[in-house]
């Protein structure tokens, strides 16, 4: 760009642009210092409104000195435009996090960028005349490479008069406390304690709690915080751990005088949670176990145990026999945890450890070859258009034919495939759960081998491969996920996958004002439901499905039989389940979480591609 302003800050590019006005990155031509300008578009400089709200925020800033809130160090006008200058980031915001990169925040990373927030907006509570931001929200979040926050957009932040309330209310509808919204003279830095709260909550489940198909109107929003009640982050994650999904709530309660009074004290909470312990859900392992089409053998001179030697890992209350396998993490390590124990030993792969009569007990099983249905290959528009912001942009994809399920994996299936069943909700009928997506992938392998199929995933951990060209079961991939449910080139444009009432297809769940779960409560047996313009059952509630692909943006761009994103953190989830509620069944809703996560609401279906 070249332009000097002020003659003392020369733009070099331009980093984005608001409504408000257009930020740049531009370097000091003294002190070769690299910042960040932000601009008022002329049209605003005589309106007194919006110039307070620019001005304002530079004068807040240039007043803060905190490692997590953006620093300030200049504010001008030249050439009849208005000019802060501020320290330039080099990173992303929460959102874009969120959005585009992981889907939910592993909860580890998740507590530590927030504690970060919380040290930011607790400095700026305690001064003399203690701030309140009042548009906290992952927007206005921005996290640097190496998962430093800052705090940023103090533009309609404002001090507190003597009476401890602001004058006036600004903010973001899903982020605004319900004296925000209601009467804005008696908003104080409680109304933050809300917007943390929130922020919060949508960090560990992608999603607000206020969204959907009937709020996507301000209004609708507004009405939803006045009239709606907060479901807790556990319904849409059980593994959230109660402790931190009890603290959100006290964070976001309607009542004011039941939050927390300042977010020194919610971080003061955090921290004593993390202490106890409780910020974890005890009784698991992250592990990812390679996929290979032949299990080793066991090779006694390199761990030099016997199988009556080894201990097993159990869950916490819990007993169980597994007659297939044992699974073990890495070599010579010892691990201790919470109804684990790991023993040392140089056990660098993964085994299946089985003696004669397992073996024999195994191969005398036998499995149900799954119904599978043929879906003809076409083209539809993958996503929303007015959805949730993970659903967008919409466009044009194309997909060959495969084929599918008729329904999820049963545990039946599963159990004839694997020699056991870890389902919460026992049913021959019902879809297994309390799978991982390792699981799903390993237990596509080992069917295939049964059936005499080629297999279709090498691998491990982050980097399984799959080969879509061979004719043994996989997961579908999202795109090929989506299309199904939507009816394939028989759809009829319903909103859920074979209706438009949800309860005509659709096992979901809900709370009523007390908190109580409405509907279902649990898995229901599979195709017991209505099913959808293909004869495919469940595609819509009763078990969340795994798909192939990493969660990751949509693309704008036609695309033919897109995998999704080449890496990430979370796997995609689709459908829904019977604990969730109705416009989480919608077949363009989106989810995901880490692929070694298991719960008893997620399951999986099959696919083909030949």
């Amino acid at each position: 760009m070249g332009k000097t302003v002020n003659n003392t800050y020369e733009l070099l590019e331009q980093l984005g642009q608001g409504g408000m006005g257009v930020v740049y990155k531009a370097r000091h031509i003294h002190f070769k210092e690299i910042v960040a300008i932000k601009r008022l578009w002329e049209q605003f400089s005589n309106d007194p409104m919006v110039l307070d709200l620019f001005l304002n925020e530079g004068i807040i800033l240039r007043k803060l000195h905190h490692q997590n809130i953006v620093q300030v160090s200049d504010l001008f006008e030249f050439e009849g435009s208005h000019y802060i200058v501020m320290e330039y980031i080099e990173g992303r915001t929460l959102s874009d996090i969120i959005r585009r990169e992981t889907g939910p925040i592993r909860r580890e990373r998740a507590i530590s960028l927030f504690k970060q927030m919380l040290e930011g907006v607790a400095y700026i509570h305690s001064q003399p005349k203690p701030i309140i931001h009042r548009d906290l929200k992952p927007l206005n979040i921005l996290v640097t490479s190496d998962d430093t926050v800052k705090i940023t957009d103090f533009g309609i932040a404002k001090a507190l008069d003597a009476g401890g309330h602001s004058t006036t209310v600004k903010g973001t509808p899903v982020y605004m406390s319900p004296e925000q919204i209601i009467n804005p003279k008696t908003v104080d830095i409680r109304t933050d304690v809300y917007s943390l709260g929130m922020t919060f909550y949508e960090m560990l489940c992608a999603k607000t709690p206020f969204h959907g198909d009937t709020t996507t109107t301000p209004t609708a929003v507004y009405a939803a915080i006045m009239n709606g009640e907060v479901p807790p982050p556990t319904l849409f994650y059980p593994g959230i751990p109660d402790e931190l999904s009890a603290l959100v709530m006290k964070a976001v309660h309607k009542d004011r005088n039941q939050r927390f009074a300042d977010a020194s004290e919610m971080l003061g909470e955090l921290e004593k949670l993390e202490m106890s312990g409780a910020t974890t859900v005890q009784g698991t392992i992250k592990t990812a176990p390679p996929v290979v089409s032949k299990p080793d053998p066991v090779n006694r001179n390199d761990d030099n145990k016997s199988k009556s030697d080894l201990v097993l890992p159990i869950e916490k209350g819990e007993v169980k026999k597994d007659t297939t396998f044992i699974r073990w993490l890495t070599a010579s390590t010892i691990m201790v945890i919470t109804g684990f124990i790991l023993l040392s030993g140089n056990l660098s792969k993964i085994f299946r450890v089985q003696s004669e009569s397992e073996q024999a007990s195994m191969s005398s099983l036998q499995h149900n070859t799954p119904e599978m249905t043929f879906v003809a290959g076409g083209t539809f528009p993958m996503g929303s258009y007015d959805g949730d912001s993970d659903e967008k942009p919409s466009s044009q994809v194309t997909v060959s034919s495969f084929m599918i399920s008729k329904t999820e994996v049963t545990q039946a299936l599963w159990e004839s495939v694997m020699g056991n069943n870890p389902s919460n909700f026992k049913g021959s009928n019902r879809p297994v759960e309390k799978v991982s997506w390792y699981d799903a992938v390993e237990f596509c392998n080992m069917l295939s081998e049964k059936e005499g199929l080629q297999t279709a995933y090498t691998g491990s951990g982050d980097n399984i491969h799959c080969d879509f060209t061979v004719n043994g079961y996989r997961l579908p991939t999202e795109a090929e996920w989506e299309y199904a449910a939507r009816g394939g080139n028989k759809s009829r444009g319903y909103k859920y996958s074979g209706s438009n009432e949800i309860g005509e297809v659709a096992w979901y769940g809900g709370w009523n004002k007390s908190g109580n779960r409405l509907e279902n409560d649990g898995t229901s047996k599979v195709g017991t439901k209505q099913p959808n313009e293909l004869g495919i059952f469940d595609m819509s509630g009763n078990v969340h499905e795994w798909c192939w692909d990493w969660f990751g943006v949509y693309s704008s761009e036609s695309r033919t039989n897109p995998q999704g994103a080449t890496s990430g953190s979370n796997r995609v989830l689709r459908g829904g389940s019977w604990l969730l509620i109705a416009s989480y069944c919608r077949f363009v809703d989106r989810g995901g979480n880490d692929p070694d996560f298991r719960n008893y609401d997620l399951g999986f279906r099959l696919v083909r591609t030949r």
